[in-house]
């Protein structure tokens, strides 16, 4: 589908009223070169339909009706033209608007348009506004993209105060027949784009969104996104612990996180690092280094980044010896580094400082100042510390990047702010949104020279009958998929105590019964039977739970225990999950979330960040768990998804037990469902 005709027209015909008035002052106020029509029956300085206009054009603004929408589409695709903007509510949002939605498709063809219920868009390259409001910046050659569900929100950040330069802001209404998967892939092939930012309550197509994300990567152009919708209660899922752990928010995370997608909570952070990666692309690391002239300012620095994947590692020796030499004792070298009051008025040490630091090699150097208002107070000490680093960034070569931050949002001036930009430096406002697009920049980076693209498994024929294997056979498949488990017996009650000898004690008794999911919540499981007599004792309390049992053997010498789950959703397909495993399952929020296909160095990094994870470490003095044996199993469970991923409805293992360095991990439960063949 072409869009170029829609998003850089030549040619526009505006249909309607007041509204549409806006379409047309904005575009002459941004200079539009081409032509513009104006369509409108009782206006005397307007053509009166679309069959009076001088030639086909290019797109359409249809800020008319529904009814006159569907009748002025048609017209229009006979003529010949590139696409619309539907502004018209009324086409699904109401009882009868489904009716109005399959006419509006049947009538677009295969046209592109977006809407309904759409604000429009605006084009700041081609200077193009099909936006009926007030449009607020300027021509530019190059800059981000901001697409959104919202037209709010989009007004919002054209009219941010913080100097991100935006060369599209598109809105996608209803997202009928253009979604934001299809504006991600127009905004990426243009050049002018540097970066993409997206404010989404829904994603229409998932693997069509993945296939634009990545063509996005491929072209140097990455993703910055607030997704709607995180305290929307989470689904739950009868058969699994797992389902009870997971939503939809939980997979959107996990899956824009594989994705390198950074996901921001709010328009001041999503600001910020769009203003970054438009300067510099994602960062090549997550060493900064932060510099000010205030200790309580690096303590705050310090302070609100242990939240983050940020690391200020130590200044190196020779640039360390440096500044030592020329800042003196009085100045602690440090990162965060405290230049102290008196470095700040001493304008050729701070020049020096500054050569020194820029060559260091840190992905970026932050400079942390917060002006007074200049039309109240002297701000001319700031405005020359501010000045120097300018310098130094235009005279050299450097090493790092350069940023300005200042801790609170409106202590950067608009003149500040355009002087960063001429010299090459990002000014970034806001302490904690700075410090937060420092992190998404340096962890794209990260993720893209990683990258695989996930696969969505999606549900097939959910009519099929379903049957749940009992634990024994639970076990004995994953066995032949490389995981280790107990030595077992599935017996009838008479058998119980002669299998039982042939493991040795201590032993595990369960009841085998199809209709308990949750064998414990029944109290049908007995552990750690350590005699005949316990076990004898332990089958007469559970022998009216069912007639089959499973003795086992008991695993002891356990380090931690995890859940190793999977879900099949309707949206996102099979996912993995691991967290904390056990009776604390969903007492403890201690997860995280794979997508198909994961690489061992992709299952390392998410695991730990599990607070668990420091348990295997060898925390306070335990011993030190088998992560390779957990490493394995999520591994091979990603394998066994994938070979059932057409008849596999649920899998968990809970727990999985990991033992110390050297003895393995072993499935003490486990439940497995699938389709019938």
């Amino acid at each position: 589908m072409n869009l170029k005709r829609l998003f850089q027209p030549r040619t526009i015909a505006v249909f309607g009223g007041i509204w549409s008035d806006y379409v047309t002052e904005q575009c002459q106020k941004l200079g539009f070169p081409g032509k513009i029509w104006r369509v409108h029956p009782k206006r005397d300085e307007c053509f009166s339909s679309s069959n009076d206009l001088p030639d086909v054009p290019d797109c359409a603004f249809l800020g008319i009706n529904r009814n006159l929408t569907i009748q002025v589409f048609s017209e229009l695709r006979e003529l010949g033209f590139g696409g619309a903007v539907v502004f018209a509510s009324g086409f699904g949002e109401e009882k009868d608007g489904l009716d109005f939605s399959i006419r509006l498709e049947k009538v677009a063809g295969g046209l592109p348009f977006i809407g309904p219920n759409c604000y429009g868009f605006v084009n700041f390259f081609d200077r193009v506004a099909l936006w009926p409001d007030q449009v607020t910046g300027k021509f530019i050659n190059r800059g981000v993209a901001f697409i959104a569900q919202s037209g709010t929100i989009a007004i919002t950040v054209m009219g941010q105060r913080r100097s991100l330069p935006l060369g599209y802001v598109i809105t996608l209404g209803n997202q009928q027949r253009l979604a934001a998967e299809d504006i991600i892939r127009f905004t990426a092939a243009d050049e002018r784009v540097s970066a993409i930012g997206l404010y989404l309550e829904q994603i229409n197509d998932l693997s069509k969104f993945i296939d634009a994300v990545d063509f996005a990567r491929s072209k140097g152009k990455p993703i910055v996104l607030i997704k709607a919708g995180r305290t929307q209660k989470a689904r739950l899922v009868a058969q699994t612990h797992t389902g009870a752990m997971t939503g939809s928010d939980t997979f959107y995370d996990s899956l824009f996180e594989r994705l390198g997608i950074a996901r921001c909570e709010n328009l001041s952070s999503l600001v910020e690092t769009l203003k970054i990666l438009h300067f510099y692309g994602p960062l090549k690391s997550n060493k900064v280094l932060v510099l000010g002239a205030s200790g309580g300012d690096m303590a705050m620095v310090s302070d609100l980044s242990r939240d983050y994947d940020l690391d200020f590692p130590p200044i190196p020796q020779i640039e360390y010896n440096a500044l030592e030499s020329s800042l003196g004792d009085r100045v602690k070298i440090n990162n965060p580094l405290d230049i102290q009051v008196a470095t700040w008025f001493d304008y050729k040490k701070l020049r020096k400082m500054f050569d020194v630091l820029l060559r260091c090699k840190f992905s970026l150097i932050a400079f942390m100042v917060d002006p007074q208002d200049e039309t109240s107070v002297d701000t001319e000490s700031f405005d020359k510390a501010i000045e120097i680093l300018l310098e130094a960034v235009r005279e050299r070569n450097l090493v790092s990047k350069a940023a300005l931050i200042s801790s609170l949002p409106e202590s950067l001036s608009k003149l500040t702010r355009e002087k960063c930009f001429e010299n090459g430096v990002v000014p970034l406002q806001g302490l904690p949104e700075s410090l937060e697009a420092l992190h998404h920049s340096s962890k794209i980076k990260r993720i893209w020279d990683e990258w695989s693209i996930p696969k969505i498994f999606l549900p097939q024929n959910n009519e099929i009958p379903k049957k749940i294997l009992n634990e024994y056979e639970s076990k004995k498949l994953l066995a032949k998929h490389g995981f280790n488990i107990p030595k077992s017996y599935l017996v009838t009650s008479d058998k119980v105590l002669e299998v039982s000898k042939k493991i040795c004690y201590p032993i595990a008794l369960k009841v085998s019964n199809p209709g308990i999911l949750h064998k414990t919540e029944v109290d049908a499981v007995k552990l750690n039977l350590k005699t005949e007599y316990e076990v004898e004792k332990a089958l007469s309390e559970i022998e009216g739970y069912g007639d089959d049992f499973l003795v086992e053997e008991m695993i002891t010498e356990s380090v931690a225990e995890f859940i190793l789950g999977v879900t099949l959703d309707n949206q996102f397909g099979l996912t993995i999950t691991v967290g904390v495993g056990g009776v604390f399952t969903e007492l403890i929020e201690d997860k995280v979330t794979f997508f198909l296909p994961v690489s061992r160095e992709q299952i390392i990094c998410k695991i730990s960040e599990l607070k668990i994870y420091k348990i295997l470490k060898g925390w306070r003095g335990r011993s030190i768990g088998d992560i390779e044996s957990l490493i394995e199993s999520v591994g091979n469970l990603a394998n066994f998804v994938e070979n059932y991923s057409d008849s596999l409805v649920d899998c968990e293992i809970n727990p999985l037990i990991v033992r110390s360095v050297g003895k393995k991990s072993f499935v003490a439960d486990a439940l497995i469902i699938l389709k019938e063949k």
